[in-house]
Order: structure tokens, then C-alpha cells, then sequence
């Protein structure tokens, strides 16, 4: 048997998606039996790592929409539900915000006339601080969902239709036990959004660059990159988006050499000292990278 025989699987497409698949199954199943049997006390006391865990299943749907888990087109639309009840953010959004925006044009920094779709930098070309990143990026997506998805018509038209199911479950959550969905579902999808934006200021703020590679911070913990599947390697990512993440390691190894050195963080809650001072750098004192 080849080696590339060897990590694909039968229904799903690599075998390493097992452990993510199986964790966002049981993390779902465990929101869903809070939701219907608990008391709101419960609940509350759930709350926390509920929304805690959630955050972790981003990176999930991250990989996801990048290339789907299943062999099957229905399995990965169920799926898809799944994931977006838990973090926030609908089937296909990631496909038209991420995929099709935002590394497309992730090197375009404003004043660029195809600006990045998560731009960390303002109109005159200074960086934002982190917390205005998050803001502007949380209050904007929806409209640049739309704006790409205007370039992009079939896989709009897949995002919308995506929209029936998954209102319908929304609205039957509610209908059924509001008080519980509110405290087990929406509230700590709406975070894990905010979060996901707020946690994707260091991929890229700072660095005006042409470069692939000199374009990304890259967080190399072990523990960080197996609770995000590989995430911290985006460089190697962003490179070959569509490589499957379990492949990344050996991409990364591969480029390592040519990644600056400053780009490369050692620790899972290591920040740069250029991130930690940028959450919340005014205009005016903003410094062009």
C-alpha cells in the first residue's frame, strides 16, 4: 500500500479526520443533550466550556470549508450544519469570506484597490490595534460575504439555500427550549466569532509584504497545533491552501528555512511583542510596518 493510500480513508477523505470529526460529534451531541433535558442551571454552569470548546471547533470548520472532511456531498452538508451551530458561522461563509477574499488578497493591504477581506490595516496603511481588528472584522464580514459572493454566484447560491436548514434548526431551537438553546447554542457561537476574529490578528498584522513567505506568523507548540489541526502553521497553509492539514507539517518543515525567524513563535501563549502592543494602537501614533 502507497503512504497515499494509506492516511485516505473510505467515507472520510483522510483517515486524520477522525479525531476532529469524532470531537465535533460529541461536543454536538453534548449541546444538543443540554439543550433538551437540562435545567437553565445547568446550563449556565455548561456555559463556559461550552463556549470555551466551541472556539476550538473553529479551526475545524476552518479546514472544512477549505476541503471537505467526507467522501460524501450530503455527509459534508450535515456536517457543515453541525459545525456552524456550534461556532457561529453559516455553511459556505468561510468558502466566500476566507477561501475566495481573504487568500486571494491577503497580501493587498489598504490603500490596495482589492483589499484583503480581513485587512489589519487602515485606509492610510497603518496597522490597526487588535481590538479594532476584531470589531471592524466582526461587523464587516457579512457584507464582504455578499460582495464576494457577487463574483462568485454558484457558490453563493450554495451559501443562501445552506441558509433554509440551518434557520430552520435556529428557529426550532428556539421554538423548542429557548431559555436552553440561548445559553448551550447562540450565545457561544456569537463568541466563537468574535473570537475567531479576534484570534486571527497575529496570522498576519504588521507585515506589508509580496511574499508568501514572509507573510505569516507561524505558532510552532505542539499542544496548539494539535487542538487546532495544524493551524499554527500558516505559512505552509497559506502557501498550499488546499493541502489537507495533516499534511502541513511536512510543508512547513520543508519551508522553515525561508520564514524569518521573528515569524516563527515557539509557545502556545507566546505573543510577539509587536501583537501585545497593538491592541488598541491609536491612528495617530500607528507606525507603517
Amino acid at each position: 500500500m502507497s503512504k497515499s493510500q494509506s492516511i485516505r480513508g473510505t467515507i472520510l477523505k483522510y483517515k486524520a479526520d477522525r479525531r476532529p470529526v469524532a470531537f465535533v460529534t460529541i461536543m454536538f451531541a453534548i449541546h444538543v443533550a443540554l439543550w433538551l433535558f437540562a435545567t437553565p442551571l445547568v446550563c449556565l454552569l455548561a456555559f463556559l466550556p461550552l463556549t470555551i470548546l466551541s472556539m476550538f471547533i473553529a479551526p475545524i470548520n476552518h479546514h472544512h470549508q477549505h476541503l471537505n472532511a467526507f467522501r460524501d456531498a450530503w455527509a459534508n452538508r450535515v456536517y457543515d450544519l453541525m459545525l456552524s451551530l456550534q461556532t457561529g458561522i453559516g455553511p459556505y461563509s468561510w468558502v466566500l469570506h476566507h477561501n475566495f477574499g481573504h487568500h486571494m488578497n491577503y497580501l493587498n493591504q489598504p490603500p490596495h484597490d482589492k483589499v484583503d477581506e480581513s485587512h489589519w490595516a487602515r485606509e492610510d496603511g497603518s496597522t490597526m490595534g487588535r481590538f479594532e481588528y476584531t470589531v471592524h472584522l466582526y461587523l464587516n464580514h457579512q457584507i464582504d460575504i455578499y460582495r464576494v459572493g457577487k463574483k462568485h454566484p454558484k457558490i453563493y447560491k450554495h451559501y443562501l439555500w445552506m441558509k433554509l436548514p440551518l434557520y430552520a434548526l435556529i428557529a426550532l431551537g428556539f421554538y423548542i427550549n429557548p431559555i436552553n438553546y440561548l445559553i448551550v447554542f447562540f450565545v457561544p457561537g456569537v463568541i466563537a466569532v468574535i473570537h475567531t476574529c479576534y484570534a486571527t490578528y497575529e496570522h498576519h498584522a504588521g507585515y506589508h509584504s509580496d511574499n508568501h513567505l514572509t507573510a505569516s506568523r507561524n505558532r510552532e507548540s505542539a499542544a496548539f497545533n494539535f487542538m487546532t489541526c495544524n493551524l499554527g502553521l500558516h505559512t505552509a497553509h497559506h502557501k498550499r491552501p488546499g493541502l489537507h492539514w495533516s499534511l502541513l507539517p511536512k510543508l512547513h518543515a520543508e519551508i522553515r528555512q525561508q520564514i524569518p525567524a521573528e515569524q516563527l513563535i515557539p509557545g502556545f501563549f507566546d505573543e510577539p511583542p509587536e501583537v501585545s502592543a497593538a491592541y488598541s494602537t491609536p491612528p495617530a501614533t500607528a507606525a507603517l510596518a
